[in-house]
């Protein structure tokens, strides 16, 4: 395969990616005061909503509160577009919901926080204060978003999210370690940007091997099943136009297994928990 063209894992502004983690930590005490104030007042389910990246981002959120909360604890991923169709039953003024829009303008989210609002339903919102989304749930109900995802908005956004989530379960009994998880992930970002340049060579290797192949599977589980979603959908697929399948590891010997040939690659992604 002739190379036309070189792209590095490191070609981004490194500097202002480890200045925009240390702002962070900050952003993540916003985000756990918001989660007080929800336990405060209290509430009767927990909505995760987002549309695309940011409904991949947020499937984490969903496995965590639902691995660790109590029996009582409701918790639900909702996609925008579909919850504006369709609604929720269990949806009600005493609930609250979490979204997330690095654009402040994403036009699902944007219609399904305007209904929610008029339902009486509290939103909070990881976005632009100023942007329309900002503007609907109101500034004192948003956090922005600490970078965008060409220098590491995801993982960060991760971060925002597992403040508010992991906040809520704590203040339930169910997380008693919350603040020993804030602090020891408060200088993580030297470790994620150590991890990339540690991976570069890796990566170019792989690039050069498989990308001309037709399809490529991806195949998660757990704590990762949004991440592989993402990846798949928004990195390859929207941004890089290959075409890809992902599967969960509990499905794929469930009919994608058929598909497996020569020259298709396969990639697993491997967790830490019990879907490993």
């Amino acid at each position: 395969m002739k190379e036309t063209e070189k792209i590095e894992i490191m070609h981004f502004d490194q500097e202002g990616y480890l200045e925009d983690g240390k702002a962070l930590y900050e952003t993540g005490k916003k985000m756990t005061a918001l989660a007080d104030k929800v336990a405060d007042e209290g509430y009767d389910a927990v909505f995760l909503m987002g549309v695309g990246g940011t409904w991949d981002e947020l499937m984490q959120l969903e496995y965590l509160m639902n691995k660790f909360g109590d029996r009582d604890l409701e918790v639900y991923l909702i996609h925008a577009a579909e919850w504006n169709a369709m609604g929720h039953k269990r949806m009600t003024e005493k609930s609250v919901v979490l979204t997330a829009s690095e654009s402040g303008t994403t036009p699902e989210v944007l219609e399904a926080v305007k209904k929610m609002k008029g339902m009486g339903v509290r939103v909070y919102a990881m976005t632009k204060p100023e942007g329309l989304i900002g503007q609907a749930v109101g500034a004192e109900n948003c956090v922005a978003m600490a970078s965008d995802h060409g220098s590491g908005g995801c993982e960060k956004g991760y971060y925002l999210a597992d403040c508010f989530g992991l906040r809520l379960l704590n203040r339930r009994g169910c997380f008693p370690k919350f603040d020993l998880f804030i602090e020891q992930t408060k200088d993580i970002w030297k470790d994620m940007l150590d991890i990339r340049k540690r991976f570069e060579p890796r990566a170019e290797e792989l690039a050069k091997k498989y990308a001309l192949a037709p399809y490529t599977m991806f195949i998660g589980s757990g704590a990762l099943w949004g991440e592989t979603i993402l990846f798949s959908m928004c990195i390859l697929e929207e941004m890089q136009w290959k075409r890809t399948r992902y599967i969960t590891s509990a499905d794929f010997f469930h009919g994608t297994l058929e598909l497996v040939e020569p020259g298709v690659p396969v990639f697993l992604f491997m967790g830490e928990d019990e879907n490993r």
